[in-house]
This record gives C-alpha cells, structure tokens and sequence, in this order.
C-alpha cells in the first residue's frame, strides 16, 4: 500500500513539470528586496543547505476535515531562513484545505508564495490577482523568471519547465511520503500566523540560576508631624491675651502642641524557588505531547526551574522618647521693647522672655502602628508684649530597626497685647 501511493506522488510531481508555475505575494506592493534569495538560487534550486529544517509536523487544525487519513490534521515540513524568515511546505492534501480556508489557516497570511501546478495559478491567486492580468504576468525564459523572483517581483508566473525547483520538491516529497506543490513563506516576526507556530528561540527553557545576592534589607518611613491647635502658635486660649501684669486674673496663655510619628517598615528579601510544568519544543521528533499540543510529538512538557527574590516587610512603631516646647519672644519684639518702648516708658526691660517645656513619651500607639503624642501646657506666663514664637522638639526612640530620630519644627507664632499704649505701636 506504502508503494502504491509512493508511486502515485511520483507521477503526480512529474505530471506538474508541464504545467505553469507562479510566484505571488498577499500584498500589492513586492518588498525592495525579495526574501526568496535564502531559499533559491537563479537556477531554481532550492537552499536546503541554507535552511534549518525543522522538520516534519502534524498538527490539529479545525479547518481540516475529521474524515479517514486526515483526522482533522494539518501537514506540514518547514524550514528556517538565516534571517529568521519561516518557509512551509503544507501537504497537497493540506494546501487545498488551506486555500478553502485562507484566514482561519494563515494562508492569506504568508508574505508571498512560490508553487507549481494549474491550481496553484487558479485557488491560490484568487481574490489577489484578477484573470485580465495574468497574461501581463507571465515569463517565457525561465532564467529570467527566477532573478525576478529573487529580486523580489511578485504575482509573476511562467509556462517554462521547472526542473530543478521540482525535483527539489520531490526529493522532499519522496522522503515524506507526501506531496508538496508549494512553499509559502512568512517573514520574521510573523509567529502568531505560521501554520504550527514559530519554533521556540530556545527550545527548553534554560533554568534560572537562584540570584547570589537580593537586595539590601532597606527601611522606609514618613516624617514626623508636628502641629499646634487652632490658633497661630499652638494658642487655643485665651483669645486676645495680654501680659499678665495687666490682666488681674494673671491668666497667661494656653498652647496645644499635638506630635504624630509615623512607623518604621523594614523591608527585607528571601530567595524562592519555582518549578513550573511547561511546554518545550522536543526537536527529535519523539516528544510526549503536552496539554498545549497533546498529538504533536514535537512537543514535551518539562520543568521550568526558576528563582525570584520575594520581598517581606516588618513594622515597627517609633515611640516618643522626649519633647521639649519652647516658646520665645521674637528678636523684632525684644528690640521694640528695649528701644521704642524704653523711650514711652523709661526703665522698660524684658521680665520673661523665654519658656522651656520638657516632656516624656512613651506616646498612644495607633492602629496603623504610628505614634501619636498631645499636651496642652496651660496659663504661660507671658510678661512681655510682643510675638511669640512657638518651636518643638522631637526625639523618638528609635526601633529594632533604626536608630533614634530627631526633629524641630516651628508651628507659627501668637501675639500678647499690651494695653492702653496710644503713642507707640508694637511691630
């Protein structure tokens, strides 16, 4: 039976050579410079040598009939150009499914074409070149029709002998028992429309060697917040205070000081291992299969091994070691008493211009692991008039993780009046 068909593709080859054959491209315009001139020379011969030959493949493909001796499968042998180009030389059996089908079987995909045979000239061409020009298309000498090709014209045919190019066929035909008619050629780039695929760059994946080095453990925070209450300087009574030697309630002023400091996190990095199923090209032929191409044996499922640094983190609260308040007069205001207010009231001098206000922590811990620290310090006995400036200190405790951290910060500044005083103006 083997025999029977072997003969029977011998005389199907032989009775093409009488026939035309033709060259064409998808698109209207031919490239400048023809991809044919990896795979043929201006004989017609095929580069073999020139090619990486990928072997024979069997693929299911929906378009193909589920009838005996096919079995919904495409056939196809392909090759690899030096620049990466894909050449297909899909089965007769295939070729005609393929034409009936040109989207859902990348045939009107392929970049361009290269077949013999009055089919090839009547189905392939259709719906790319119209009847009226084919006699424009065709090439008496068969020398010139392959430079042609070469150069990268396209949608160009001949009635001439195709010697060498068909017995370059049929030695492929013979070897694979099957009948090729045609090559069609898909550029570099063009994987998702090559019948079976592009061949993997690299057929089994390369494992990942484990990293020798993750990153430095590192830490990440915010900045502390310091802020008074609602009025100018931390002041939140009373509203208009005046020095106290005027006020016979010696009521003074009250200042709120409120501190917020955030977590430390601390990021740090552990080496994982992953071993992934996947499926790799098998190029002996002799693979297993795998769920993405259960009956093609040239593919296998293999394990993947490969590494990543995972990243955790750690937070950790700061709390509050100590804070000191301190509320001084303004340079301007010491100056204004010593000098335009000494000129109205002789003997004016500063009775207390600096407070100093220390404090302990620990500070509340938030659910957001931050630390939050309030006090309001009552009654300061401000004897000058002038503006007050109010400046906080902050020195946590720093954590586990870190050192200790320190800031000082000025929330603004409030006023002391000084009364009945209509010739001089305080700045």
């Amino acid at each position: 039976m083997r025999l029977k068909y072997l003969i029977l593709l011998v005389v199907l080859i032989l009775s093409s050579f009488v026939v035309n054959l033709v060259a064409f491209a998808q698109g209207e315009e031919p490239p400048q410079d023809g991809p044919w001139g990896e795979v043929i020379d201006d004989n017609g011969d095929i580069l073999y040598d020139n090619l990486t030959d990928l072997g024979e493949i069997q693929v299911d493909a929906e378009w193909m009939p589920d009838v005996p001796f096919i079995d919904g499968q495409a056939t196809y042998h392909r090759y690899q150009t030096p620049s990466g180009n894909i050449v297909v030389m899909p089965s007769a059996t295939t070729l005609f499914f393929m034409a009936l089908n040109p989207d859902e079987s990348g045939f009107d995909q392929a970049s361009a074409g290269l077949g013999n045979g009055v089919g090839a000239l009547e189905t392939m061409l259709a719906g790319y070149i119209s009847p009226t020009d084919i006699a424009a298309m065709g090439y008496s000498d068969s020398d010139a029709f392959w430079q042609s090709v070469i150069d990268g014209q396209t949608n160009i045919w001949t009635m001439e002998v195709m010697g060498d190019f068909m017995l370059d066929l049929l030695s492929s035909s013979i070897a694979d028992q099957n009948l090729y008619t045609m090559l069609l050629l898909y550029t570099n780039g063009n994987c998702d429309a090559v019948p079976g695929g592009c061949p993997p760059g690299n057929p089994i994946p390369t494992p990942t060697p484990p990293p020798s080095v993750c990153p430095a453990p590192f830490i990440q925070t915010g900045p502390i917040q310091v802020t008074g209450g609602s009025g100018d300087g931390g002041k939140i009574a009373p509203p208009n205070p005046v020095v106290i030697g005027q006020d016979p309630e010696r009521r003074g002023v009250d200042v709120q000081v409120n501190v917020l400091i955030p977590p430390v996190v601390y990021h740090f990095f552990e080496v994982i291992r992953h071993d992934d199923l996947v499926c790799a090209w098998d190029s002996t032929g002799r693979g297993s299969g795998c769920p993405d191409h259960p009956r093609d044996s040239r593919w296998t499922t293999k394990i993947n091994t490969w590494y990543e640094c995972c990243e955790h983190t750690q937070v950790f609260p700061d709390y509050l070691a100590s804070a000191r308040v301190s509320v001084n007069l303004t340079q301007s205001s010491r100056e204004w008493i010593l000098t335009d207010l000494a000129q109205a009231y002789p003997g004016a001098h500063l009775l207390h211009p600096d407070f100093s206000f220390p404090f302990s922590g620990p500070g509340s811990l938030l659910g957001n692991q931050s630390v939050s620290w309030t006090t309001v310090i009552p009654n300061i006995q401000t004897a000058d008039p002038g503006n007050y400036s109010t400046i906080v200190t902050v020195r946590t405790t720093g954590t586990a993780v870190s050192a200790p951290r320190q800031v000082q910060i000025g929330i603004g500044q409030f006023s002391v009046e000084l009364v009945e005083v209509t010739l001089i103006e305080q700045p």
